[in-house]
C-alpha cells in the first residue's frame, strides 16, 4: 500500500487530479522565531516566541555538546600516541631516589599545544575541604561547550622547610599533575639516561670471553649467567657487568 501523501489539482477544463505532495523540510526552531519576529511579536503570540527562544538555547546547548564531544574524542586519539617524561625526582632520607614523577611544567608543555589545535582551553581553580585540597579544571571548547572535573589529595604537613603556603601549593600542583593525566590519559614514561631498566648495550667480546673464563675456572657458568639474565656470556648487558666482576673476584678470593 502506497502511503504517500496525495493532493487534489485541478486545471482549467480538466477534472481533478492526484498527485504526490512535494516534502518539504521540517523548519528549524531558529526559523520559526525569525518568521515570528518579522511579523511582529503581539501579547498574544510572546508566549509562543518566549517558547521558541528556549527551544533555540536547547538546540545551540546540544550542537556544542556534539562539537566537544567530537573534538575531545579527536584530541583523545592523539594523545594515545604521546609520551610525558617523568623528569622529577622525590627522594629518600637517605638521599635516594624514591620513585619519579611528571612535573607540571612537563605536563603543560606537553598538553597544551594539544588541547589549542583542537579548540579547547583549561582553566584552573581550586578548594580547600578541611585536610584535604581540591584542584578543579574546566576544560572550554571554542563551540561553547564546557566540562569541569576535579580531584582531591591530602593538604601537605608543614615543616622547618615548608610553610603553610608551601604545603598547600604542593598538595594543588600535585592534585592538578593527578587529574590531567588520568582527565586526559597521559603515560609517562622515564627518560632512557635515567631508566634504572636501560642497562646498555653488550659487553665486548674480550669483556665476555674473560668472565666465560673465570666463571668456567670456578665451575659456576650457570649461575653467572642467571645472575646476568642472559643464555651466554655474549648476550650479557653492559651494566651488569660490574656487579658480576664483583660476585667472580669474591669466589675467586675465597678459593684461595
Amino acid at each position: 500500500m502506497n502511503s504517500t501523501p496525495l493532493e487534489l489539482v485541478t486545471t482549467e477544463g480538466s477534472s481533478a487530479v492526484a498527485r504526490p505532495v512535494e516534502s518539504r523540510p521540517i523548519p528549524k526552531p531558529i526559523e520559526i522565531l525569525q518568521s515570528a519576529i518579522q511579523a511582529g511579536i503581539t501579547a498574544e503570540n510572546f508566549p509562543i516566541v518566549k517558547e521558541l527562544m528556549g527551544m533555540c538555547r536547547d538546540e545551540q546547548k546540544f550542537a556544542n555538546k556534539v562539537a566537544f564531544n567530537k573534538a575531545f574524542f579527536d584530541m583523545r586519539k592523539e594523545i594515545a600516541g604521546m609520551s610525558i617524561y617523568a623528569d622529577k625526582t622525590a627522594k629518600t632520607d637517605s638521599g635516594g631516589v624514591a620513585y619519579r614523577y611528571c612535573s607540571e611544567k612537563e605536563i603543560a608543555e606537553a598538553l597544551e599545544p594539544v588541547l589549542f589545535k583542537h579548540g579547547f582551553a583549561m582553566m584552573f581553580g581550586q578548594k580547600q575541604d578541611g585536610e584535604r585540597t581540591q584542584a578543579v579544571i574546566t576544560l572550554v571548547h571554542e563551540a561553547g561547550h564546557e566540562e569541569t572535573r576535579d580531584y582531591a589529595v591530602r593538604s601537605g604537613n608543614t615543616n622547618r622547610m615548608k610553610d603553610a603556603t608551601a604545603a598547600d601549593t604542593g598538595a594543588t600542583t600535585s592534585a592538578w599533575r593527578h587529574l590531567c593525566i588520568k582527565w586526559f590519559g597521559l603515560k609517562s614514561r622515564i627518560q632512557e639516561d635515567a631508566d634504572p631498566r636501560n642497562e646498555g648495550s653488550a659487553i665486548t667480546a674480550k669483556q665476555a670471553e674473560e668472565l666465560e673464563h673465570r666463571a668456567q675456572m670456578l665451575n659456576c657458568k650457570p649461575v653467572i649467567l642467571e645472575m646476568a639474565g642472559a643464555k651466554s656470556f655474549t648476550e650479557i648487558l653492559s651494566a651488569r657487568y660490574p656487579v658480576l666482576e664483583n660476585a667472580l673476584s669474591m669466589k675467586e678470593r675465597s678459593r684461595k
